[in-house]
């Protein structure tokens, strides 16, 4: 457990650092223009390159390239390169194929995922879409060289890239909204996506990988291109899903979509942080191992991705809207945001664990290059996504927050139906020790609850800016101090490796 504690603390400080400045631009944002019709439509707009970057490069791509890469090089450091160079051209020309698509078909797809969409509102996101686009290019081969570095057990670079991206969106905003408006942020999209690129080739340099494009086409290379088919419907289908909040909010209220991408912000810091920077990590190494190998390294990633996650989806549905308010609420951010956020924010809270597991689990599967159940598993649940989303925001009232919690209940179906396949390919059950873990975290979370409680209640006694930070890095401080003290007490093995007591 240490090892992959190392490893993914590693990861997890560079996630941290950028998460901390999203969240920084998020403010930015949400300061200058609010939560509204505008932010609506460039969250719409840069929703589409995040979606075709998760297919194509951290999706599909990475999945398949990174086990079949991390094998390749086991063997040979050469005919490595060669399959690198053999898959970049195919995603090169992948990638200029889609950005030309894009742009040509940018008011369908505006029309598809935004029909509530009319007018100057349409039209302006047709405009932010098409400008975004290039984004992608960037992003996707940003994320592929990412997956090379990491297979090289280098996972600096891929994680700090995203900080760049940050602060150019947070610079781009600040000096370029008073001359152009909301189209400041697509200037910053770009110029954070260039600078993510130039940071994977200078650590691949350094590195000495030899990254070029090669015209090569091997039977492996060919193998992992079909391995990426059903993981590009895999990934597709939970875009799609996202896709079906988008075009469900987008007939709610003006700002519902801006809540959904606000209230995300929060629970993908220690989604991002922990959770996926975990994964990162896990995935070259389960790639290393046979399938009956796999148990002890699956178990401490869960373990681990347990121990940090289940206190966090506490702390956020007991302290989120304090959180929430000290973050954003602040010029054209106003009460009724303030409100909106933090009830999809506690939507979300509920499947943190299952979102974080879910990762984990497909990516064991991925590890022995089986591409296509994570798929099946992922259609199946479309349609009771939709059902769930449509009843609970309209029959049931609930409004974006209902968008949300039908993402946590469909993430929970996703990850029994995964616990129990992968049961069946690895000969040891699943559901059970992964249940244990979540609820004894949860107990052991109780005192977090307790001092989040408190600390919510205390927050909004008085309006004072000094009085509310006070209270704001007290609860977080505490809470961190009596979880952290809990599991002294329990004797907790995770503290034990993060202390250098357990072999």
């Amino acid at each position: 457990m240490k090892a992959i504690l190392k490893s993914a603390a590693i990861v997890s400080l560079s996630i941290f650092s950028s998460r901390v400045l999203g969240l920084a631009r998020d403010v930015v944002i949400a300061a200058l223009f609010g939560a509204g019709s505008l932010t609506d439509i460039f969250f719409v707009a840069f929703r589409i390159p995040n979606l075709l970057r998760r297919i194509f490069a951290e999706g599909a791509f990475s999945s398949a390239f990174v086990p079949a890469f991390t094998k390749k090089l086991r063997s040979s450091f050469k005919e490595a390169v060669e399959f690198a160079g053999s898959f970049f051209t195919l995603l090169l020309v992948l990638l200029l194929s889609v950005l030309l698509v894009g742009e040509l078909l940018a008011p369908f797809v505006v029309k598809l995922i935004a029909p509530g969409f009319k007018g100057e509102d349409f039209n302006l996101a047709v405009k932010l879409l098409r400008e975004l686009l290039p984004y992608i290019f960037f992003v996707s081969l940003v994320a592929f060289m990412g997956g090379i570095l990491n297979s090289l057990n280098h996972f600096f670079a891929p994680a700090f890239s995203t900080t760049l991206f940050n602060l150019s969106l947070i610079f781009s905003a600040l000096l370029l909204s008073p001359y152009l408006s909301i189209e400041s942020l697509s200037i910053g999209v770009l110029i954070g996506g260039f600078l993510q690129l130039l940071l994977q080739l200078y650590f691949l340099e350094r590195l000495s990988f030899p990254l070029k494009p090669l015209l090569k086409i091997t039977s492996e290379v060919i193998r992992t291109l079909r391995n990426t088919v059903p993981g590009v419907f895999g990934f597709a289908v939970r875009q799609v899903s996202m896709l079906i909040d988008t075009v469900i909010a987008s007939f709610l209220v003006s700002g519902a979509i801006s809540y959904l991408y606000y209230a995300n912000r929060f629970v993908q810091l220690p989604l991002g942080m922990f959770a996926v920077g975990l994964s990162q990590v896990l995935l070259p190494r389960f790639s290393r191992r046979e399938k009956g190998d796999l148990k002890g390294e699956l178990l401490d990633g869960i373990t681990l991705c347990s121990a940090v996650i289940v206190p966090s989806a506490v702390g956020l549905l007991f302290f989120g809207k304090p959180i929430i308010d000290a973050v954003f609420n602040h010029g054209k951010f106003t009460t009724e945001a303030l409100l909106g956020t933090y009830w999809v924010l506690v939507g979300y809270s509920v499947g943190l664990f299952f979102f974080a597991i879910e990762k984990i689990l497909t990516n064991a599967f991925y590890s022995f290059e089986e591409f296509k159940l994570p798929v099946i598993v992922s259609a199946s649940t479309l349609l009771f996504n939709l059902i769930a989303d449509l009843i609970l925001c309209f029959p049931l009232g609930l409004g974006a927050a209902g968008l949300a919690l039908g993402t946590s209940l469909t993430s929970l179906l996703n990850f029994s139906f995964l616990a129990l396949f992968l049961s069946r390919r690895l000969r040891f059950p699943l559901l059970k020790p992964i249940w244990s873990l979540g609820f004894k975290y949860l107990l052991l979370s109780l005192p977090v609850g307790v001092v989040a409680a408190l600390g919510s209640s205390l927050y909004f006694l008085y309006p004072s800016f000094i009085y509310k930070l006070t209270v704001l890095v007290g609860t977080v401080f505490s809470a961190a101090a009596v979880y952290f003290f809990t599991l002294y007490l329990t004797k907790d093995r995770v503290l034990s490796a993060l202390l250098n007591k357990e072999v």
